[in-house]
């Protein structure tokens, strides 16, 4: 569901006095970002898929196209040195599509994506190994909306289009690597994160059914998301006190 972009800083190459915000006392490594840093950054991810299958001969077959874009800005505060204090906003959209041979026999309208917004806090630590290259893990959370579209069939030959709203939390704990072309401008990339969600949504809209008494549809999950499908790029600007 949920994935946060990670950013990181290294040091200059030698001590000026017009760029105080990295720590320049030397250029080993472990050498960081100062206290009074502010940070100004983004993430991006995407990744798309292809399930096909089939049966007697090719009669019989289905397609199922998948897709997921997520973009997440950030702004940081170091409170402390390589210690980032933060906030973060995330969008995310999930695209699904499913085409078969034959056909259903009732036409199904294609659904909107699903789509997940969320805001919240979040404390990074930026270890660097060397001037250029280091690691941070990032421990974030806050408040998250969801809206997803299905199908409900209320007959032989009709079916509605339902939209699930809710609202919810969550929580992660994602790792990253950065790196630095040029000082004040880092580069990163993660795999994932373990996280934790929860969601509790609304009786559907556009359904012809009543809402019944004390409706309750929760949805949550804890788990870890690691992989290719997880690859997350991000950029951040370092700027002075």
């Amino acid at each position: 569901m949920l994935l946060l972009g990670l950013f990181g800083t290294a040091t200059v190459a030698e001590a000026q006095p017009s760029t105080p915000t990295i720590n320049q006392s030397s250029k080993s490594a472990g050498s960081g970002i100062a206290a009074g840093t502010i940070s100004l950054g983004g993430g991006i991810g995407y990744n798309s898929s292809t399930d096909k299958s089939s049966s007697n001969n090719g009669t019989n077959s289905t397609n199922t196209k998948s897709s997921q874009f997520n973009f997440r800005p950030t702004v940081g505060y170091f409170i402390a040195e390589n210690l980032e204090l933060g906030l973060e906003l995330g969008y995310a959209s999930n695209r699904r599509s499913v085409s078969s041979t034959p056909g259903p026999v009732v036409a199904q309208p294609q659904l909107k994506p699903a789509t997940n917004l969320n805001v919240g806090p979040y404390v990074r630590y930026y270890k660097m190994l060397s001037d250029q290259f280091g690691v941070t893990g990032a421990l974030g959370g806050g408040f998250q909306n969801s809206r997803s579209y299905g199908y409900d069939y209320t007959g032989a030959n009709t079916l509605e289009v339902l939209e699930y709203k809710g609202d919810g939390f969550y929580a992660n704990l994602t790792p990253a690597i950065v790196f630095f072309p040029i000082p004040k401008f880092a580069m990163s990339a993660s795999l994932g994160s373990l996280g934790y969600s929860r969601v509790s949504y609304d009786f559907p809209k556009g359904s012809s059914n009543p809402a019944p008494s004390n409706y309750e549809n929760t949805s949550s999950g804890f788990g870890a998301n690691f992989g290719l499908n997880q690859l997350a790029f991000g950029g951040t600007y370092y700027f002075g006190q």
